[in-house]
């Protein structure tokens, strides 16, 4: 069986492109520089903060003046990008600090450019860190439970978009795993004047302890419910949801997609 990709045996022997390291180097599509690296930076209001992540040894929480001094030498050091996980002061359930315009991380982005203006400025798109619950959608309640309400979440975390792009994000990168939410940032970008900022899409998370250190520096645990509800199973739930899930964003605006893998398994 031959693929325009593979060819067929014998006239296909990728064996023979492996016969050494220097060869093999010489043809790699995959290599990893310093020009590649994103660094996350969590940002709170505040001056001269710098708290520790107790979960996370040698991540801190910054406001944005120390922010503004560790992407600067990051920088300095060659990584070209960063990308901002906000805190905010208040929280409610509506998630009004992931897009109002003196929002922490809308603060934040309009310091770096300022300053920076050649770093590129990733914007984490999510609502778990400004809701009061630590979810990621708007929550009903009733006598069946508690339900994530996916649809109207989508035009929050399109309005956390704009507001991101407004404030002079390069790049806006949702996280929340709501079905839909590439396609209705995308549209909303383009209404607003910003149908240049690309998206940066998670389009696969698979369920992982490796959240509870994040979740404590992001100050997002969820008070109800499992963590990460919509996320993938660790077997993912078959190859084809998958390849389905990255598939899909890229076909509804996402420029790039990634993917947060599962826990290594004994």
């Amino acid at each position: 069986m031959s693929s325009p990709l593979t060819g067929q045996f014998p006239t296909y022997r990728p064996r023979r492109l492996r016969q050494s390291p220097a060869l093999r180097r010489l043809v790699a599509e995959t290599r990893l520089s310093i020009e590649q690296l994103v660094l996350p930076l969590f940002v709170r209001p505040g001056r001269k903060v710098r708290r520790p992540v107790h979960a996370m040894p040698g991540v801190l929480q910054f406001s944005p003046d120390e922010l503004l001094r560790e992407a600067s030498q990051a920088q300095e050091l060659g990584v070209p990008a960063v990308l901002l996980f906000g805190i905010p002061d208040r929280k409610d359930e509506k998630a009004s600090g992931a897009y109002a315009r003196r929002g922490i991380v809308q603060q934040a982005v309009r310091s770096l450019k300022k300053e920076l203006p050649d770093l590129i400025v990733i914007t984490d798109v999510c609502l778990c860190e400004y809701m009061s619950h630590g979810h990621c959608g708007i929550v009903r309640r009733n006598k069946s439970g508690v339900h994530i309400l996916n649809d109207p979440t989508l035009k929050l975390l399109a309005r956390a978009a704009v507001s991101h792009a407004d404030a002079g994000a390069d790049v806006v990168a949702p996280s929340d795993m709501m079905d839909g939410r590439v396609r209705a940032i995308r549209a909303a970008l383009d209404q607003n004047g910003f149908a240049e900022t690309p998206i940066i899409s998670y389009a696969a998370k698979f369920v992982s302890a490796l959240y509870g250190p994040f979740r404590e520096a992001a100050e997002s645990a969820p008070q109800f419910n499992h963590a990460v509800l919509g996320a993938l199973g660790v077997g993912g739930g078959g190859i084809t949801e998958l390849l389905r899930c990255p598939v899909s964003t890229l076909f509804t605006g996402s420029k790039r997609s990634s993917v947060i893998p599962p826990p290594p398994t004994p």
